[in-house]
């Protein structure tokens, strides 16, 4: 079997697009992958990363302005243009697309010759691009049911397999070893701050600003993020680490506590480790749909959220502070994150796919 994978923008979209080629490798060694993205993004450097073929064009957003507009329309041209070109050059058996605007010039050209496709949706509420690119589909693997009512007339199309990332996160071990290297006495409880691959300057202040406030009976990771312009005025020391990047799945499985965004991929990971969490949804996504996603383990008793306009350095602190002490409430958390944790959704999505094909 030969699989073009669509998938750029985001890590949201190309971790787990990433999650299920590794996966696929695995069960199915003479599979060939081919990987569809953005040039001038940052999957044109991790998916050549992992040794994967992959094709680039470049796409302008459509922002409001006459020029914009007009520069949008014309990049749209060439990419499909060089998409019917990969398509006949690749002759995939199936086109399996991740989302972002820059997967519907390959699901097109892949739709107009027949071959079978198959989107994948990890948000709560359905992007703009596979909304469009639902009716072209063969086949939506989805993480939320709420996508079924927002898509109606594509419900018969729609499965819910989860995120291949969960597949990944369910099998990480974090060993001693790992969390000394991150400067970790693996004997101390831990909480770790995470806001994504990139970190957030308003909520870094906030935190840095909490850590005064934060009990010292146990101790305190956070992840500042590699392209995160706040400089922490708190510094490290045996209580608190403060480091530019961690392994986050590996963290994931060791701390008691996780602070993090509510993106696709870290709700998928959470749910499948069985982390506690207190989620700071991102204001800045479509549709707000953090919030949409967060709610999914807010309303399960698997985590809390705390949105960033009622946030502050001493709400933040107190609940930080407030579950370290409730073992009871985080083991139940724990537990009920776990049991909204799809941990097979590559296997899932593959057997799938097979379907289409044969």
């Amino acid at each position: 079997m030969k699989v073009l994978i669509a998938a750029g923008g985001t890590g949201g979209h190309i971790y787990p697009a990433l999650a299920l080629a590794e996966i696929l490798k695995r069960k199915e060694p003479d599979c060939q992958i081919v990987f569809w993205g953005s040039s001038n993004r940052m999957e044109s450097r991790l998916i050549p990363e992992k040794g994967y073929p992959f094709y680039g064009a470049k796409m302008s957003g459509m922002n409001s302005g006459i020029s914009a507009k007009v520069k949008s329309a014309v990049s749209l041209l060439k990419a499909k243009k060089l998409a019917r070109t990969v398509i006949r050059k690749e002759k995939p058996d199936i086109v399996v697309a991740f989302g972002n605007y820059i997967s519907v010039p390959v699901v097109e050209a892949a739709s107009a010759c027949h071959i079978p496709v198959m989107l994948h949706e990890q948000n709560s509420f359905m992007g703009k691009a596979n909304r469009f690119l639902a009716k072209k589909a063969d086949a939506i693997a989805i993480c939320y049911d709420a996508n079924r009512e927002q898509m109606p007339s594509c419900a018969d199309k729609m499965r819910l397999t989860g995120n291949p990332e969960a597949q990944l996160a369910a099998g990480t071990i974090c060993t001693k070893e790992d969390l000394i290297q991150t400067g970790l006495n693996p004997d101390i409880p831990f909480v770790v701050f995470m806001m994504g691959s990139l970190g957030s300057e308003s909520v870094s202040k906030v935190i840095d600003e909490a850590c005064g406030k934060l009990d010292d009976s146990y101790q305190v990771l956070i992840a500042a993020g590699k392209a995160n312009d706040y400089v922490y005025q708190t510094k490290s020391d045996a209580h608190i680490h403060i480091v530019p990047y961690i392994d986050g799945k590996k963290m994931l499985k060791a701390c008691r506590l996780a602070v993090v965004r509510a993106g696709a991929t870290t709700m998928a990971e959470l749910s499948a480790i069985g982390t506690p969490a207190i989620l700071i949804p991102s204001p800045n996504v479509p549709n707000n749909h953090q919030v949409f996603n967060a709610m999914e383990l807010v309303k399960k008793d698997a985590a809390v959220m705390l949105e960033e306009k009622d946030l502050s350095a001493e709400r933040l602190a107190d609940m930080v502070n407030d579950l370290m002490k409730d073992d009871d409430r985080l083991h139940a958390m724990a537990q009920n994150a776990l049991a909204t944790g799809r941990r097979d959704a590559a296997d899932q999505m593959i057997a799938w796919m097979k379907e289409l094909v044969h």
